[in-house]
């Protein structure tokens, strides 16, 4: 009920879309959950925005890794293929949004979701 959502939201409390998908793509709602609790590249120190051109990515890779939101970044294009191609970086990602970026030399940097 509405008196229930708004205050959910007013408490800060994480809304979450319907769960995982069985695929490799996320379906809409989940893509727009994904992009809205982002906003931002969350690589470390990136400001690239996500929404409209940004890309959604497995933190663990699929299929071992679920298609949900506690499994998918939004990085802005150049992070997202140096996620895959720069070897020995290391990215991961807590249920609540938490990604941890660890470098090939041990440094780690962590990010979380922008607060509404």
């Amino acid at each position: 009920d509405l008196p229930a959502l708004h205050r959910a939201a007013r408490s800060g409390a994480a809304l979450t879309p319907s769960g995982a998908t069985g695929g490799y793509r996320p379906g809409a709602a989940l893509d727009r959950h994904v992009r809205a609790r982002d906003r931002r590249c969350r690589f470390p120190g990136c400001r690239r925005p996500v929404p409209g051109s940004g890309e959604l990515d497995h933190t663990t890779p699929w299929p071992t890794g679920q298609t949900n939101a506690a499994n998918l970044t939004g990085y802005c294009t150049g992070h997202h293929r140096g996620k895959h191609q720069a070897p020995g970086w290391h990215h991961h990602m807590t249920p609540d949004g938490t990604l941890t970026v660890t470098t090939p030399t041990g440094l780690t940097a962590a990010t979380t979701p922008p607060p509404y």
